[in-house]
């Protein structure tokens, strides 16, 4: 079964937003900042001038305060320099396609890069209505829109991945 698709940055926007919700720890990432910058400007009002504990805290606060500003911001010129470098610049056909099998899955980029995998090979599995992810180890992953799919190969594809892939945690 072969499916081709044209990747935009919604799909890559897509599938960082299912990566982030498939454990605890990447959900509450982003709260982990603000929460403690809160924590760190209440304990400032609590001690005195004079002591080492409102240093600490105006430290540990003024970093917080950065973190809370830069990760969002980060998380978006990173998103977008990924989706850049996936395809030449000359290019202008961001066609690319995945091909599943009994043996694997063989994906590539049309005139760039292809590589294939074998079911062995990878670790997990999400998908929602969006975006599909095949995990390769627990921070790289493949993905493509569910959209591309029809639901009969949605099936088949359920169906293979059921078979041989060996749940891991990702």
């Amino acid at each position: 079964m072969k499916i081709s698709y044209t990747l935009t940055l919604a799909d890559i926007n897509a599938a960082f937003r299912l990566h982030r919700r498939q454990k605890l720890i990447r959900r509450v990432n982003i709260y982990i900042w603000p929460i403690l910058m809160v924590i760190c400007l209440i304990g400032s009002f609590v001690f005195n001038v004079q002591t080492e504990s409102f240093s600490l805290c105006i430290g540990i606060g003024t970093g917080s305060l950065w973190m809370t500003i830069c990760m969002p911001i980060a998380r978006y010129y990173n998103t977008r320099k990924c989706f850049k470098q996936l395809f030449p610049s000359k290019r202008t056909d961001r066609t690319t396609y995945i091909e599943f099998n009994e043996d694997g899955l063989h994906t590539g980029i049309p005139g760039v890069s292809e590589i294939r995998y074998l079911w062995n090979g990878i670790a997990a599995f999400a998908q929602d209505e969006t975006t599909t992810l095949l995990y390769l180890d627990k921070s790289r992953f493949l993905f493509f829109p569910t959209r591309a799919l029809l639901p009969d190969q949605r099936n088949v594809l359920n169906d293979l991945v059921a078979r041989h892939v060996v749940k891991r945690k990702p």
